[in-house]
């Protein structure tokens, strides 16, 4: 979980075993946990909630880009890539591995602010990243990439599971919860093939 975020509960309400009539559990969970969808309202104090998000910011053309190895992407990183505009563009890197880790680590590959600059001059639906922040963790006041995305109308899917995933175009679908007023939601992403689309 990312640093100060609460874990999910899930606590059984009743149950089948114990001789009640039915089982049930209720489940208290934050917006921000797990793979999850950043709306614009989660930087900005008048940024697009989740539900004003267009139905495109969650579902489409997708293309996966490698770039591990990496510490950080830049522009000039970006600028010799053949990037296709009004998809959903998704970044694999040393992070995937890291996602699996049971211990959050600061020393992940982040977004420049000229990155983000850059991506949004080519219209994307959303930017998807492999960890829980396109930025640093140790700059939590600013949120330089994160703000470029909000102040664009771009959504951010974050903790992607990329790690078994080629690079390559797909189709995307990642719908949250249906949430009225919530900055952020969990998703359930999935990325089809172009052959199996």
């Amino acid at each position: 979980m990312y640093p100060g975020d609460s874990p999910p509960n899930i606590q059984r309400v009743s149950d089948l075993n114990m001789g009640d009539s039915l089982t049930a559990s209720t489940v208290i969970l934050g917006c921000h946990i797990g793979t999850h969808v950043d709306a614009p309202a989660h930087f900005l104090g008048q940024g697009l909630m989740v539900h004003e998000l267009p139905l495109e910011s969650f579902w489409g053309p997708a293309l996966v880009i490698n770039q591990q190895g990496k510490g950080r992407i830049d522009k000039a990183d970006l600028e010799e890539l053949s990037i296709s505009s009004q998809c959903h563009i998704f970044f694999k890197t040393n992070n995937s591995a890291l996602l699996y880790g049971n211990v959050f680590t600061e020393k992940y590959c982040t977004l420049s602010r000229s990155a983000a600059q850059y991506l949004c001059q080519l219209n994307p639906l959303s930017i998807g990243w492999d960890y829980y922040s396109i930025d640093p963790v140790t700059n939590p006041e600013t949120f330089p990439a994160h703000v470029v995305f909000a102040e664009a109308n771009i959504p951010v899917f974050v903790c992607l599971s990329l790690k078994d995933v080629p690079v390559g175009q797909y189709g995307f679908s990642g719908f949250p919860l249906r949430l009225i007023g919530v900055e952020a939601s969990p998703v359930r992403a999935i990325l089809i093939p172009e052959n199996e689309g």
